[in-house]
Formats: C-alpha cells, structure tokens, sequence
C-alpha cells in the first residue's frame, strides 16, 4: 500500500455520503470518490478508493466522526476492476469479515487474471502482443516498448480480493423494502456495472458516466477475457447503447466517481452521446482523402506531444471510433507494408 499525502471531504447528500479523496490530477480527474448509501439502518459502499495507506486513514476516521460502525456496512460494491476503485477492499474486508464485497464476474476474472502470479508470463506475453499491435497501427518501436513497459507495471496497482457475490445486469440487492439494481454498462471497462436505486432514483454511475470529461472507451482489451460468448470488438457502441440504457431509467442524480455530483442526467447524457458523434465525424473527415494508420490520426486529433500513456489511451480511443465507423460500413481498413491504414469510404 503506498502512502501519500491526500486531502479529503465528507459530503452528505439526503442520505449519501460522499467520501471525497484528492490525489494527484490525472486526465483532470483530481479526486476519487466512495459513496456510503443509507438503506434502512444498513449502509452500502460503492467504490474502495485508492490503495494508499491515507486514503484508509481518510475512510475509517471518516466513519468514527459520523458515528458509523463498520459493522452497520452490509455490501461493497466495486463498479470496475481499476485501481482507484478496488485501492482499501481488502482492509475493509478485514475490518468487517461479514461485509459483502460484490462486482460482474467479468470485474472478478480481469482482477483475478491480473494479480494471479501464475498469469505473469502469459501477461507479459498478451502485453508484448499488444505492443506489436501497436506498430501495426503506427507507433514507434521505441514508442511501443514504452508502452509495454507501463501495461506490465500496472499490475502491481491491482489487488486481489475474491468477492462474496458476482453480479449479473439486472440483479438487484434487497435490503429491508429498499431494492438497488445493477445495470451492466460495458465501455470504459468491460465488466463495469452501475447501481440504481430505484426508491430514491439515485444513479451511482462509476466511471461510466462523468460530470466534464467523458471517460476512456478504448478499443485494447485486456486477454484473455471470459466473455461469455460477448462480442466486445465494437466497444463504443456498446458504451452508447448502454447510455441508452441509463437514460431510460430516469434518474434524478447521478453520482460519478470522478468530478462533480450531476443534477441533470439526461442533459449530460445528451452531451456526452454529441461528444463521440463530433468526434466520428472529425475522424472520419481525417482519413477523407487519404488512408492514413490510427496512430497519426490520433496525433491529429489529440496532439503529437503526449506521454507514453496518454499516447496509448489517444491510439486506443481513436481505435474504438474507427471500428464503429468500420462497423457501420463508413470507413475500410488497407494492410501495407505490415501497418493498418484506415480510409473513408466513398459515398457515391
């Protein structure tokens, strides 16, 4: 667990308590945060934070200032395998053994693949796989080994703890006459779920849904996946399908992990879904008149000067676009000389 100097805030919202965790900005995110849900005289977490020692500090002396038992914590739900999400999991598990930790099986077999040592040598094997790819696309072979180098880092953000209950859309958690159901959102994680409580029309939305920026929706995904027979090339469609979803629902608030509290959810799904529409077209109008490999497009649309990262995560998303343009039969791809072109189609 890393230790870290954070900043935090407790905010109460009918009922919802927000334990607001900032960190060190990271694509304007600023802060994470974990929200306790009162339901009768149990309360529900959604999110674990961060894995750094403060940030449990933060969590626990949290409870004790608002006179809450860890006890009284009947289920954690993690929405998504990502590190600011499953960080204190275990420590609360310690703490309070008959606490529920539940996520998607899909969350539960990424978690486990990536912590397993077992899987170290095929991970390393799927993450070399993925570099290659890379250059296939258009980046450097020094440029693909950067990124190598931080995909095999990453593991060693994640812990592992196996949850009590996997998931499933549509599955609800009853608790005394309160009823909160889970919504399987795939897109900016394959497996990530958001939570609905259906007395009090509250969304807790993860990372699926943002209050400024929208959130990844890449198109590399991690391997081997247990799909269930899922087809997840066309993750971008599945992202805007699943807002789709989350519109009709009607919510009053949604509470994001990241950003501010939203107020008016359909507006901000609106804006959103407008955000990938502009950003199809701007691609699409990119490859008009020559074909060009997704790594250039990317640098035309996000910039030249970014770090190993964010080079990855532009690439990535830019992917995911030209595969929905590709699925919809608007742009082709071209192999030549090894590298993966894409080029807009004629309409005449």
């Amino acid at each position: 667990m890393f230790k870290f100097n954070l900043k935090s805030e407790i905010n109460e919202i009918d009922g919802v308590y927000q334990f607001k965790i900032n960190f060190p900005s990271f694509e304007g995110l600023q802060f994470v945060s974990m929200y306790l849900l009162q339901v009768g005289e149990s309360y529900v977490l959604i999110d674990a934070g961060l894995s750094f020692s403060d940030c449990e500090k933060i969590f626990f002396s949290g409870l004790k200032n608002l006179k809450i038992s860890i006890n009284d914590l009947k289920y954690l739900i993690i929405t998504h395998e990502h590190p600011d999400h499953i960080g204190i999991a275990k420590a609360i598990k310690r703490k309070n053994p008959d606490i529920q930790v539940v996520t998607h099986e899909i969350t539960n077999n990424l978690m486990r693949w990536m912590t397993d040592p077992k899987n170290l040598e095929e991970a390393k094997k799927s993450a070399e796989t993925s570099s290659l790819r890379l250059m296939e696309y258009g980046v450097s072979e020094g440029q693909g080994k950067k990124v190598f180098q931080y995909m095999t880092s990453f593991r060693s953000f994640t812990q592992y703890h196996k949850p009590d209950r996997f998931l499933q859309d549509n599955d609800e958690l009853s608790i005394n006459s309160n009823k909160l159901k889970i919504i399987w959102t795939p897109g900016h994680s394959i497996g990530h779920i958001c939570v609905f409580d259906e007395q009090k029309q509250y969304l807790f939305s993860g990372d699926h849904i943002l209050s400024r920026i929208t959130p990844h929706i890449g198109a590399f995904l991690p391997n081997p996946i247990t799909d269930r027979g899922n087809d997840f090339t066309n993750i971008l469609d599945l992202y805007l399908k699943s807002l789709d979803r989350i519109d009709r629902l009607n919510s009053k608030i949604i509470f994001p992990a990241h950003q501010e509290i939203i107020y008016n959810p359909h507006e901000r799904i609106l804006d959103i879904k407008k955000h990938h529409e502009n950003r199809l077209i701007e691609i699409a109008k990119t490859i008009e008149k020559e074909p060009k490999t997704p790594f250039r497009i990317s640098q035309l649309h996000f910039g030249e000067n970014l770090s190993e990262i964010n080079t990855f995560l532009a690439l990535s998303e830019v992917l995911s676009h030209l595969i929905y343009l590709e699925h919809q039969n608007k742009v082709k791809r071209i192999e030549k000389n090894k590298k993966i072109f894409f080029i807009k189609r004629s309409t005449s």
